[in-house]
């Protein structure tokens, strides 16, 4: 019998301390860019978001727990084999979204890929509906997945997903981004 392989996992362990210290960080907010093979800029039409530039490396608490998430999805994998390179803070307004996409790059700059995905909500607002998170099987089966504030959802790079329009409110979010060193 074969094993179906797991679309994703969903945990709870990272700091919400840490998560309300990145939400409260005074960082530059700017329009966040899609990436694609002949395009790098923004694209409302794609993904209408706002990026809040924060780096990595000031959050080692956050990327133990992001990074203990590999031996947790696949138990031969050594966490210390891999490192978080990027983290996107992303705040998603009423009607804000992202299509349809997978994380992984071909750049041929890039010494390795994105491997691991990983998506954190940090907050909604009280009026906060619509801004659901899909994941994608690899036969086409369409995942809605609910996520509360602290809660971490983990998944291979390859992966399509998207975020569905905002319909009120505000969310805000971490995306982490796991390479193979």
């Amino acid at each position: 019998m074969i094993t179906p392989k797991k679309l994703f996992l969903k945990r709870k362990d990272v700091p919400i301390q840490s998560l309300l210290d990145l939400k409260a960080a005074n960082a530059e907010i700017i329009d966040a860019q899609v990436y694609r093979s002949n395009f790098r800029g923004t694209d409302p039409n794609t993904r209408s978001t706002k990026l809040k530039l924060i780096e990595p490396e000031d959050y080692h608490d956050i990327n133990h727990h992001l990074l203990n998430m590999i031996n947790v999805w696949d138990g031969s994998k050594d966490p210390n084999d891999y490192f978080v390179k990027e983290y996107n803070y992303l705040i998603y307004n009423k009607g804000d979204h992202f299509k349809k996409h997978r994380d992984v790059l071909s750049d041929p700059n890039e010494k390795s890929p994105r491997v691991f995905s990983t998506s954190t909500i940090i907050s909604y607002s009280e009026d906060f509906s619509g801004g659901d998170f899909i994941i994608w099987s690899g036969d086409g089966y369409r995942d809605p997945v609910e996520l509360e504030p602290g809660e971490t959802i983990f998944f291979d790079s390859e992966t399509y997903h998207q975020i569905s329009p905002v319909k009120e409110g505000t969310r805000e979010v971490l995306v982490a981004w796991i390479y193979k060193k």
